[in-house]
Parts: C-alpha cells; sequence; structure tokens
C-alpha cells in the first residue's frame, strides 16, 4: 500500500508542478538533497509520529525513490496518453529526484551491510549478501544514467550515443526489481504476508508493464513473455513458502506460556522469529516477577529494532505478554514478545 500511495502522490506532484519544476529544476534538485541529508541525520527516537514514519517508511526504505523509477519506467508504454505525455515530458526531473532520493537508502541501510559485506560477510546471509552486491551494482549503473539525465549534460552529448547510454536503465530496472524481491524474501520465508502483498504489487505492477511493451513493441514481444514468466516462477514459490510459514509460525506461537504461569528465578534466553531473522533475548526473573528483558542478538535491521524496543519496559510494567506491537516495528516488535515466551518456557 506504501508504494501504491508514494506512486499516486508522485504523479500529483508533477502534475500540478510541471511548470515550476521544468523552470526551477534545480532548486527541487537542491531541496532533494536538504530532504535526504537531513533524513539520514535525523534523530532514530523523538520525532513526531508522522514524520518518523516518513523518514522510516518512506524514505529510508526507498519506497518514494522506487515508486519514481517505475513511473520512469513505465512512462514510454503508458496506454493513458495524457497521462503518458506527463510522465514523458518529466522523466527527467523524475530520474534525477529518484536517484538524489536513493542516496538516502543506500546510506541507512549501507552503512552496515556495505561495511559487513567487505568486512564481516560471514554476519550476513546469502539473500542480504546478494542484495547488498546488486546495489553496488545499480549504484554503478545509475551514476552514469543520473549524471546524463541533466539537460545541461544531455544537451553536450551525441543523441544517439546518448540513448544507447540510457538503454542501460533497463537493465537497472530489472536488478532492481531483483533486489526488492531479495529484501522482501527475508521477511516472507519467516511468514509476514504482509511483505508477500508488498512484493505481489511490485509484480503486478513490472507484468503489466510487460504487458504493454509486448504490445507498444511486437520485436520484444518474446522477451517480454520469458520475463513474465520468470517473475511468476520466482514469485508464487515464494508465495507458498510464505503461506506455510505464516502458518507454522501461529502454530508455534500458540504454544508459548504466558505470564500467569510461575517461572523460577534466574535469567534464561528465548527466541523468536522477528521481521527478517531470528531475535535472541535473555530474561531475568526475579520474586516470580520479570525484572530485566536484554536484545542478545538479532537478525533484524536496526532500523526497526529502535523502536521495536519499546515493548521491553511495557512488559516489565504491566508484567504481561499482553502489549501491543510497535507501530512501524510490528514484526521485529513481536519477535520480541515471542522470544520472551519463548525464555519464560524455557525457565519452567
Amino acid at each position: 500500500m506504501r508504494l501504491i500511495a508514494c506512486l499516486i502522490l508522485a504523479v500529483a506532484f508533477f502534475y500540478f508542478l510541471e511548470k515550476p519544476i521544468k523552470k526551477h529544476a534545480t532548486l527541487f534538485y537542491i531541496a532533494t538533497v536538504i530532504i535526504s541529508v537531513l533524513s539520514v541525520l535525523a534523530p532514530k527516537k523523538g520525532l513526531p509520529f508522522v514524520v518518523d514514519y516518513i523518514v522510516k517508511n518512506i524514505l529510508a526504505r526507498g519506497t518514494l525513490a522506487g515508486a519514481l523509477f517505475i513511473l520512469v519506467m513505465v512512462a514510454s508504454v503508458c496506454p493513458a496518453a495524457k497521462l503518458r505525455g506527463m510522465l514523458l515530458r518529466n522523466r527527467g526531473e523524475m530520474a534525477i529526484i529518484a536517484a538524489l532520493l536513493t542516496l538516502i537508502h543506500n546510506i541507512s541501510y549501507g552503512k552496515y551491510y556495505f561495511v559487513a559485506l567487505f568486512t564481516k560477510i560471514s554476519e550476513l546471509d546469502a539473500p542480504r549478501i546478494f542484495a547488498a552486491v546488486l546495489s553496488l551494482v545499480m549504484i554503478v549503473l545509475l551514476l552514469p544514467l543520473t549524471i546524463t539525465s541533466f539537460m545541461v549534460i544531455r544537451k553536450k552529448m551525441n543523441p544517439k550515443k546518448w540513448k544507447s547510454l540510457q538503454r542501460l536503465s533497463y537493465i537497472f530496472y530489472g536488478l532492481l526489481f531483483i533486489h526488492i524481491s531479495m529484501i522482501f524474501s527475508i521477511s516472507i520465508v519467516k511468514g509476514h504476508l504482509n511483505t508477500l502483498f508488498d512484493l505481489a504489487v511490485y509484480a503486478i505492477i513490472y507484468i503489466i508493464y510487460l504487458i504493454f511493451r509486448a504490445k507498444k513493441y511486437k520485436k520484444q514481444r518474446i522477451l517480454c513473455i520469458f520475463l513474465m514468466v520468470v517473475i511468476c516462477a520466482l514469485y508464487i514459490p515464494l508465495a507458498i513458502t510464505g503461506v506455510k510459514a505464516s502458518k507454522t509460525q501461529e502454530e508455534n506461537v500458540s504454544t508459548n506460556i504466558s505470564l500467569d504461569t510461575a517461572c523460577k528465578d534466574g535469567t534464561c534466553e528465548g527466541s523468536a522469529t522477528g521481521y527478517s531473522g531470528k531475535t535472541t533475548v535473555s530474561v531475568t526473573v526475579s520474586g516470580g516477577k520479570i525484572s530485566e528483558i536484554n536484545i542478545v542478538n538479532t537478525g533484524d535491521d536496526e532500523e526497526y529494532m529502535i523502536d521495536a524496543k519499546d515493548v521491553i519496559p511495557q512488559i516489565i510494567e504491566k508484567q504481561s505478554l499482553e502489549v501491543d506491537a510497535v507501530s512501524g516495528a510490528t514484526h521485529s516488535s513481536k519477535g520480541i514478545i515471542n522470544a520472551v515466551r519463548n525464555a519464560l518456557e524455557n525457565a519452567k
């Protein structure tokens, strides 16, 4: 749903501000850079809810940038004439703003994953390694594509050479879908069906794009059909795995005990599935009550865990696992809650 909302907002933004953007493009680029810098430097806690949600779920996760890249991708094959005209006229500006917004995503996640890729690769699982490598390849592709999208640069280039270079964008769009699929697959195989839905939205958009492209460019029809088959071949098995994992996760959680059952005093550990990996906690019980909960290790991103940890004082204060998951870090906070359940079961 976030992607759909971003697509609608992006279309409205460029539709109503087309003339100012064309006339003062540089100012919009500077504003985008400022937003990117402020988002990266923004405190992890204490922001107003709306601002916090936009920074973490729209900007840092690359949702808005992805939406703009999709609009650039579909511009030439959009069946609605007026919309197609608007997208084509603003294609260059959209591409530049999208590229500048990816700074937020690459810095927010790259400061750990890119560093780990070259220094502590053993800490990363195969999907994260592959996703990180793809990110680096996409950055290499995006640099010349973005630079040559600036009109001052484009005017100095031979038109044929410029068009030839811009064909690299199709490789970028393909890698973008694979990258998104790899990232989402990490949580889908853990049984998080909302992520399965999010990936379905991307898959449907790409398939629709290929359908319209095949219709417009007959010479590319076989290639488009092949790519559609590949997308389905990737998504369907992943969907089946996700549904099975979701059922297994529900069964496992239902067997965990509640705090109504007395536990032995002492410290014990327990684990449960978070958003994209296993979360392990240590729970200290004193006088039959929980006195301390610490995160031992987690496979979830720091961006989520910072907020997810807010459930810990709630559990201790209420001496209950009937606490609300943290908005924006729902699965990570549920992972902590279920890990505490598991720890208490181990303490019996």
